[in-house]
């Protein structure tokens, strides 16, 4: 059996503000996003809140624009999800896994989340 690293320790930096399951991420002209954690088998999936229902019931086409995103995107995946949010998502492999190796995959789910929350709405909610 592989001894992994607790996530919480391979989020150090400032940049990131980690509280119990999430990591909230803050970019250099200070938007946020927030990140959870879930330990999963051998990987740890992140995910983060895009955009919810009511942010985005009139948006024209969503699985289409969502499909083309993902097209577009390395590392993060897009979905809309049982409740119609979109939500970003990446799978993190637990052997090996490095402090830095770490840190990029929240920062990518992160940022690329929050580009396409500002796409969709055109706002800085999440």
């Amino acid at each position: 059996m592989t001894k992994t690293v607790s996530w919480h320790r391979l989020c150090r930096g400032r940049d990131f503000r980690v509280d119990d399951a999430t990591v909230e991420v803050t970019f250099h002209e200070g938007r946020r996003h927030r990140v959870t954690v879930e330990e999963v088998d051998e990987e740890y999936r992140l995910t983060a809140l895009v955009a919810r229902r009511r942010d985005v019931a009139d948006v024209r086409n969503l699985p289409m624009q969502t499909w083309l995103r993902n097209r577009g995107t390395a590392l993060v995946g897009f979905r809309i999800d049982g409740r119609g949010a979109v939500v970003g998502e990446a799978w993190v492999p637990k052997v090996g896994l490095t402090a830095e190796e770490f840190q990029v995959y929240v920062r990518a789910v992160a940022t690329e989340s929050d580009r396409f929350e500002y796409a969709l709405t055109g706002k800085d909610v999440e």
